[in-house]
Protein backbone atom coordinates (compact mmCIF):
# COMPACT_ATOMS: atom_id res chain seq x y z
CA UNK A 1 0.00 0.00 0.00
CA UNK A 2 1.45 2.92 -1.17
CA UNK A 3 1.54 6.23 1.99
CA UNK A 4 -0.63 9.56 1.53
CA UNK A 5 1.47 12.43 1.18
CA UNK A 6 1.30 14.81 3.86
CA UNK A 7 -0.91 17.68 2.13
CA UNK A 8 -2.86 14.71 1.30
CA UNK A 9 -3.65 13.83 5.00
CA UNK A 10 -3.81 17.07 6.35
CA UNK A 11 -6.71 17.60 3.48
CA UNK A 12 -8.22 14.73 4.34
CA UNK A 13 -8.56 15.22 8.31
CA UNK A 14 -10.21 18.38 7.28
CA UNK A 15 -12.91 16.37 5.40
CA UNK A 16 -13.15 13.46 8.02
CA UNK A 17 -13.69 16.58 10.65
CA UNK A 18 -16.11 18.43 8.52
CA UNK A 19 -18.07 14.98 7.85
CA UNK A 20 -18.52 13.97 11.31
CA UNK A 21 -19.80 17.34 12.23
CA UNK A 22 -22.57 17.01 9.27
CA UNK A 23 -23.18 13.54 10.54
CA UNK A 24 -23.92 14.73 13.91
CA UNK A 25 -25.82 17.50 13.38
CA UNK A 26 -27.85 15.10 11.27
CA UNK A 27 -28.45 12.78 14.49
CA UNK A 28 -29.57 15.79 16.54
CA UNK A 29 -31.90 16.08 13.76
CA UNK A 30 -33.37 12.76 13.71
CA UNK A 31 -33.67 13.55 17.72
CA UNK A 32 -36.41 15.91 17.10
CA UNK A 33 -37.85 14.08 14.60
CA UNK A 34 -38.00 10.86 16.45
CA UNK A 35 -39.06 13.14 19.63
CA UNK A 36 -42.07 14.35 16.78
CA UNK A 37 -43.14 11.14 15.96
CA UNK A 38 -43.43 9.68 19.68
CA UNK A 39 -45.67 12.68 20.87
CA UNK A 40 -47.54 11.96 17.65
CA UNK A 41 -47.96 8.39 18.35
CA UNK A 42 -48.97 9.05 22.22
CA UNK A 43 -51.12 11.68 20.72
CA UNK A 44 -52.99 8.80 18.43
CA UNK A 45 -53.15 6.06 21.58
CA UNK A 46 -54.60 8.52 23.65
CA UNK A 47 -57.11 10.60 21.41
CA UNK A 48 -60.31 9.32 22.49
CA UNK A 49 -59.44 10.03 26.23
CA UNK A 50 -58.34 13.47 24.77
CA UNK A 51 -61.58 13.34 23.47
CA UNK A 52 -63.59 12.49 26.10
CA UNK A 53 -61.73 15.14 28.34
CA UNK A 54 -62.41 18.29 25.51
CA UNK A 55 -65.85 17.19 25.41
CA UNK A 56 -66.36 17.57 29.26
CA UNK A 57 -64.71 20.24 29.45
CA UNK A 58 -67.08 21.86 26.51
CA UNK A 59 -69.95 20.67 28.64
CA UNK A 60 -68.32 22.00 31.85
CA UNK A 61 -68.39 25.24 30.01
CA UNK A 62 -72.21 24.86 28.67
CA UNK A 63 -72.85 24.25 32.09
CA UNK A 64 -71.47 27.78 33.80
CA UNK A 65 -72.53 29.21 31.10
CA UNK A 66 -75.94 28.64 31.52
CA UNK A 67 -76.15 29.28 35.34
CA UNK A 68 -74.29 32.42 34.74
CA UNK A 69 -77.41 33.61 32.52
CA UNK A 70 -79.73 32.09 35.08
CA UNK A 71 -77.99 34.37 37.70
CA UNK A 72 -78.33 36.84 36.15
CA UNK A 73 -81.91 36.15 35.07
CA UNK A 74 -82.65 36.11 38.64
CA UNK A 75 -81.17 39.24 39.85
CA UNK A 76 -83.25 40.80 37.65
CA UNK A 77 -86.51 39.27 38.50
CA UNK A 78 -85.42 40.44 42.36
CA UNK A 79 -86.14 43.67 40.47
CA UNK A 80 -83.26 45.19 43.10
CA UNK A 81 -81.50 47.58 40.56
CA UNK A 82 -84.85 49.57 39.82
CA UNK A 83 -85.39 52.95 41.03
CA UNK A 84 -82.22 53.82 40.91
CA UNK A 85 -80.53 51.29 42.56
CA UNK A 86 -77.62 48.94 41.51
CA UNK A 87 -75.72 45.55 42.24
CA UNK A 88 -72.62 45.95 44.21
CA UNK A 89 -71.12 42.97 42.40
CA UNK A 90 -72.21 41.33 38.95
CA UNK A 91 -69.77 38.72 39.07
CA UNK A 92 -69.73 35.60 37.07
CA UNK A 93 -68.66 32.12 37.77
CA UNK A 94 -65.82 31.21 35.89
CA UNK A 95 -64.98 27.96 33.76
CA UNK A 96 -63.00 25.35 36.06
CA UNK A 97 -60.81 23.07 33.41
CA UNK A 98 -60.64 19.78 34.06
CA UNK A 99 -58.06 16.98 33.11
CA UNK A 100 -57.07 13.15 33.61
CA UNK A 101 -53.54 12.64 34.64
CA UNK A 102 -52.44 8.89 33.21
CA UNK A 103 -49.24 7.18 35.19
CA UNK A 104 -49.27 5.04 31.98
CA UNK A 105 -49.20 7.92 29.53
CA UNK A 106 -46.67 9.60 31.84
CA UNK A 107 -44.24 6.34 31.78
CA UNK A 108 -44.74 5.67 27.99
CA UNK A 109 -43.49 9.17 26.99
CA UNK A 110 -40.59 8.69 29.34
CA UNK A 111 -39.94 5.65 28.37
CA UNK A 112 -40.01 6.79 24.57
CA UNK A 113 -37.81 9.84 25.18
CA UNK A 114 -35.42 7.90 26.98
CA UNK A 115 -35.55 5.20 24.28
CA UNK A 116 -34.77 7.93 22.39
CA UNK A 117 -31.79 9.27 24.08
CA UNK A 118 -30.16 6.28 24.40
CA UNK A 119 -30.63 5.96 20.80
CA UNK A 120 -28.72 9.62 20.23
CA UNK A 121 -25.77 8.63 23.04
CA UNK A 122 -25.04 5.42 20.65
CA UNK A 123 -24.99 6.79 17.67
CA UNK A 124 -22.79 9.81 18.56
CA UNK A 125 -20.27 7.43 20.42
CA UNK A 126 -20.04 5.11 16.98
CA UNK A 127 -19.66 8.14 15.63
CA UNK A 128 -16.86 9.67 17.86
CA UNK A 129 -14.98 6.26 17.54
CA UNK A 130 -15.38 6.29 13.94
CA UNK A 131 -14.08 9.66 13.48
CA UNK A 132 -11.28 8.80 16.12
CA UNK A 133 -10.73 5.75 14.06
CA UNK A 134 -9.97 7.28 10.90
CA UNK A 135 -7.98 10.15 12.20
CA UNK A 136 -5.64 7.64 14.27
CA UNK A 137 -5.02 5.79 10.69
CA UNK A 138 -4.56 9.27 8.75
CA UNK A 139 -1.83 10.14 12.04
CA UNK A 140 -0.14 6.60 11.50
CA UNK A 141 0.38 6.68 8.31
CA UNK A 142 2.38 10.25 8.85
CA UNK A 143 4.54 8.79 11.50
CA UNK A 144 8.39 7.82 10.98
CA UNK A 145 9.64 7.44 14.35
CA UNK A 146 9.44 4.38 16.59
CA UNK A 147 8.93 6.51 19.49
CA UNK A 148 6.14 8.26 17.99
CA UNK A 149 4.35 5.01 17.05
CA UNK A 150 4.91 3.67 20.94
CA UNK A 151 3.46 6.59 22.06
CA UNK A 152 0.48 6.34 20.75
CA UNK A 153 0.08 2.28 22.17
CA UNK A 154 0.19 4.40 25.43
CA UNK A 155 -3.15 5.56 25.12
CA UNK A 156 -5.71 2.94 27.05
CA UNK A 157 -8.66 0.88 26.26
CA UNK A 158 -11.72 0.54 28.07
CA UNK A 159 -10.81 -3.17 29.33
CA UNK A 160 -7.86 -1.51 30.59
CA UNK A 161 -9.86 1.63 32.25
CA UNK A 162 -12.71 -0.76 33.90
CA UNK A 163 -11.48 -3.98 34.04
CA UNK A 164 -13.91 -6.91 33.89
CA UNK A 165 -12.69 -8.12 37.31
CA UNK A 166 -13.50 -4.84 38.64
CA UNK A 167 -17.40 -4.77 37.45
CA UNK A 168 -17.41 -8.21 38.68
CA UNK A 169 -16.81 -7.01 42.01
CA UNK A 170 -19.21 -4.50 41.38
CA UNK A 171 -21.86 -6.32 40.22
CA UNK A 172 -21.57 -8.78 42.99
CA UNK A 173 -21.60 -5.72 45.66
CA UNK A 174 -24.82 -4.54 44.35
CA UNK A 175 -26.77 -8.24 44.33
CA UNK A 176 -25.14 -8.36 48.10
CA UNK A 177 -27.31 -5.16 48.47
CA UNK A 178 -30.32 -5.89 46.30
CA UNK A 179 -30.79 -9.61 48.37
CA UNK A 180 -30.37 -7.96 51.72
CA UNK A 181 -32.99 -5.28 50.93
Amino acid sequence: MTTIPPAERRELRAVVRSQFKVLRAEVEQREAELAAEAEQQLMHRYRDEDKAMDDLNWRVSEVVKQANNDLEDLLKAAGLDQDGGRWTSMARLGVPRFSRKSEDRKQLHAALMAGIKAQVKSAHLSLDRQEADLLRQLALEGLESEAAQAFLTRIPTVGELVPGERLREIEAAFDGQKDGA
